[in-house]
């Protein structure tokens, strides 16, 4: 029988017996490339081609000051990589919005507005991700689709929208510049759900 996973030995393991661990582990109820490692540690899954990115970006954000957890280990196994970091306890927003009251509905707002700023005025001289330079984003490829709960006015807008457009790639005139800012909330990486701690109190 196996021996479970021990948070203190983590810095002991070699990748390929915490890549064990980690796919022997449950994976989390909102996205299939989060891992419960343990009580205080998760670890997510990751192309090899998107890890760097992820990285520098949870790197810059902490130098903005936006709280998130600490990476704790990083390793790459069979073509996959995976990040080890801090759990943070807590219910997400998402589940827990409608149940707030209005006065933290509007402190969190202002909050996330803040942080969004914040991501705004960083610029790099690429336009896509803060390594790599490439563009992967979830809203360009319309994987989400409409919202749930999308009114009619949601659908008339999104069919007008897609009947109009015409391809980003075929655009000659967007260039990257040193002063390119970088205006997506998800500018850390694909399919990557970061993990902002906000101030409730």
């Amino acid at each position: 029988m196996a021996l479970a996973f021990q948070e203190e030995l983590l810095e002991r393991y070699t990748d390929l017996e915490l890549a064990h661990y980690i796919a022997s582990s449950p994976s989390c109820t909102s996205s299939s490339r989060v891992f419960n490692l343990s009580s205080n540690l998760i670890a997510k899954i990751y192309r090899t081609s998107e890890v760097e990115d992820a990285l520098k970006a949870t790197e810059v954000a902490s130098q903005l000051g936006i709280r998130g957890p600490s990476v704790r280990k990083v390793l790459k196994n069979r073509g996959r990589a995976y990040t080890i970091m801090d759990r943070v306890e807590g219910t997400t927003l998402d589940v827990v919005w409608k149940e707030l009251s209005w006065f933290m509905t509007i402190k969190l707002g202002l909050q996330l507005r803040h942080f969004v700023k914040i991501l705004r005025s960083v610029t790099s001289p690429t336009a896509g991700s803060l390594t790599t330079g490439e563009c992967r984003s979830f809203w360009l490829e319309d994987r989400y689709g409409l919202p749930a709960n999308s009114g009619s006015a949601a659908f008339a807008h999104f069919f007008r929208f897609w009947t109009n457009f015409t391809s980003i790639a075929s655009d000659a005139s967007i260039k990257a510049t040193s002063s390119t800012r970088l205006t997506r909330f998800h500018w850390w990486g694909a399919n990557d759900h970061r993990t902002i701690r906000l101030d409730s109190s």
